[in-house]
């Protein structure tokens, strides 16, 4: 019998896309490290969204009103991970999970998304960007 993911969807059940602190060399990477998921490729959401660079980054749930934002798409193995990214991203509350269509090496595929559900607590005066940098440390050619 196949795993069991979360809200099991086709296609790409057992994909995340990391927009921020979970990306290579973010602050919460080693959460990804810990639980084994494996590196997909760099990605990019097909539908633009805002995502503010606020005291962590902030994905808002405003379909078209923002940019493509660019991420990494990693694969959770064990459906009980999400149980570790969910924790992090405080699942359903200050961020919702739910699939979104990806773009990965000129593939279109779905992948579970967290967007921040408090957009109320956004500075106005921030703009939205297209991604949220990270520097991939010396000698890493994996830069996205």
């Amino acid at each position: 019998m196949a795993p069991q993911f979360p809200e099991e969807t086709p296609h790409g059940g057992d994909l995340v896309f990391a927009y921020g602190t979970l990306k290579r060399g973010g602050q919460y990477h080693h959460l990804i490290e810990q639980i084994g998921a494996r590196f997909i490729g760099p990605g990019q959401l097909v539908i633009p969204y805002p995502l503010y660079l606020a005291r962590y980054p902030c994905l808002l749930d405003q379909p078209g009103s923002g940019l493509g934002v660019r991420g990494e798409v990693f694969r959770v193995h064990d459906p009980e991970d999400w149980k570790v990214l969910d924790q992090l991203e405080d699942h359903p509350f200050e961020y919702k999970r739910r699939v979104e269509p990806v773009w990965v090496k000129g593939e279109r595929l779905s992948a579970w998304t967290y967007f921040y559900q408090e957009p109320d607590k956004i500075d106005p005066d921030l703009i939205p960007v297209e991604e949220f940098p990270i520097d991939p440390g010396p000698g890493s050619d994996d830069a996205v």
